[in-house]
């Protein structure tokens, strides 16, 4: 490891202002991206040619269809691998399908790539970890480079908030268990990247998010 810190970019995008990230290495030029909202893969993909980059892999934290949106396009763009936790290969295949369905057609994506607990993304000099996080969906996943102290959550940890579990397979104590045992057991000085609304800090979040507070009282 270079001991450096990778650049990450956001691209907020779609009818529900979903986060989307251009992850990279100036070293190595190479790059992942982590969900990829409707409407952003154009302008993702501009960014990366703009800077001469190299997708290895394009990330679904989970399959909701905002998150997935135009993953299929930077798919066909960049010929990256498009990686998930299978559980939700299903609400890929048919993002359509959902129970609150999305305002225009969104293009099925198939995962070639499976992320399990413990799977690893090497991207030029860092390692993303795949932390397995359901609750919000039986899929979620946050990803985590230990080096850099960051940590990209989806929507299981917002900076004061908690992802829905009102969804299908998702469940209030699938996802307290999740954010009580796996992410807040990390050092505090992690910085989170989550899909909606601002970055925070774990110890941000473990000072001052009353859900997270709420979680860690009830285990």
């Amino acid at each position: 490891m270079s001991g450096s810190t990778p650049v990450i970019e956001k691209f907020e995008d779609g009818p529900v202002w979903t986060i989307g990230y251009l992850v990279y290495d100036v070293s190595t030029k190479e790059a992942l991206v982590i969900d990829v909202p409707m409407w952003s893969a154009e302008k993702i993909y501009r960014r990366v040619k703009e800077l001469g980059l190299s997708v290895k892999y394009i990330v679904a934290t989970h399959g909701h269809w905002d998150h997935i949106g135009d993953m299929k396009k930077l798919k066909q763009l960049t010929g990256a691998a498009v990686c998930a936790n299978p559980s939700d290969g299903w609400m890929m295949r048919d993002p359509n399908g959902m129970v609150i369905p999305p305002p225009e057609r969104v293009e099925p994506c198939e995962a070639e790539t499976p992320l399990v607990d413990g799977s690893e993304l090497r991207v030029g000099n860092f390692r993303f970890k795949t932390i397995y996080t359901p609750g919000h969906s039986a899929g979620s996943i946050c990803l985590y480079e230990e080096e850099a102290a960051i940590l990209f959550t989806g929507d299981t940890l917002f900076a004061g908030s908690v992802g829905r579990v009102d969804l299908p397979t998702g469940s209030m104590e699938v996802i307290s268990k999740s954010i009580s045992e796996k992410l807040m057991t990390l050092p505090e000085d992690v910085r989170i990247f989550p899909g909606h609304g601002a970055d925070s800090t774990l110890k941000r979040e473990r000072t001052t998010n009353q859900f997270v507070q709420m979680m860690s009282a009830e285990r």
